[in-house]
């Protein structure tokens, strides 16, 4: 894995306002908040570097020195997770070939799950990576609040969506997952760093706004995506739903 010799580093945006969970990175998950969950998670790389966490909020910060991680303080006017990384990429002072940004919302990630991201992504020769999983549910599958993506015979993303794509037109909707592998996204993405510092300085696009999916921006300025498959199941924490289905799962563990 020669082209991982190149230092990656790997950090967590942590905003505190939320407008469905608010204070959501300090919400309890079986005795632990939910940040910490996900920086224990992290932590168990092989290949990152370094991991750190960017914040606009004390209380985040003083959770950070009690856990031991690393924090980096950004301005609050930054509008999105993007300019954080960025903003504490900078601050580092790092020179790193790469740099993965990851949800402070995916409690269930593993080391292992971010080790594959990489690994595929870096060899992939892409701009940016992610990860995406299988769809098994039709609740998910028709789920606007579940990203699905398309992706080409090299792994790389085609398109984005909060619709259903690609639409079967030769079944009914209720067997489209017995005849096609529909993909959702897992919104984690790594970067080659010069990537990361362009990408974040270009102006939303129209589908962009359309989808509301950042992503999209990308795509529609000429970067590639890689996708990287995981079996793993991921629960991002968006609605007090999902913070429930984290504790079941947390408390059977």
């Amino acid at each position: 894995m020669n082209k991982t010799q190149k230092k990656i580093i790997g950090i967590i945006p942590a905003r505190y306002a939320s407008s469905r969970l608010p204070g959501k990175p300090l919400l309890d998950i079986c005795g632990k908040p939910l940040l910490q969950r996900v920086w224990e998670a992290v932590t168990g790389s092989v290949l990152l570097s370094r991991v750190v966490i960017a914040t606009d909020d004390d209380r985040i910060s003083e959770l950070c020195k009690s856990i031991g991680s690393e924090c980096v303080m950004t301005p609050s006017s930054l509008p999105s997770g993007t300019d954080r990384v960025l903003y504490a990429y900078g601050f580092l002072g790092e020179d790193a070939g790469y740099v993965l940004n990851i949800q402070g919302d995916e409690p269930l990630l593993t080391g292992e799950v971010i080790d594959l991201l990489l690994s595929s992504f870096v060899h992939s020769g892409a701009d940016v990576g992610t990860l995406v999983k299988a769809i098994d549910t039709y609740d998910d599958l028709f789920s606007p609040s579940v990203v699905k993506v398309v992706a080409g015979v090299k792994n790389e993303a085609l398109y984005f969506s909060r619709n259903v794509i690609p639409h079967l037109r030769d079944y009914p909707v209720r067997e489209w997952l017995e005849h096609y592998k529909f993909l959702k996204h897992i919104g984690i993405y790594a970067y080659k760093t010069e990537v990361l510092k362009k990408i974040a300085n270009l102006p939303q696009s129209e589908l962009e706004k359309a989808e509301k999916l950042e992503q999209l921006r990308f795509l529609e300025n000429g970067y590639t995506i890689h996708c990287t498959e995981t079996d793993t199941e991921l629960i991002g924490v968006d609605t007090p739903e999902d913070l429930e289905r984290v504790r079941d799962w947390f408390s059977v563990k």
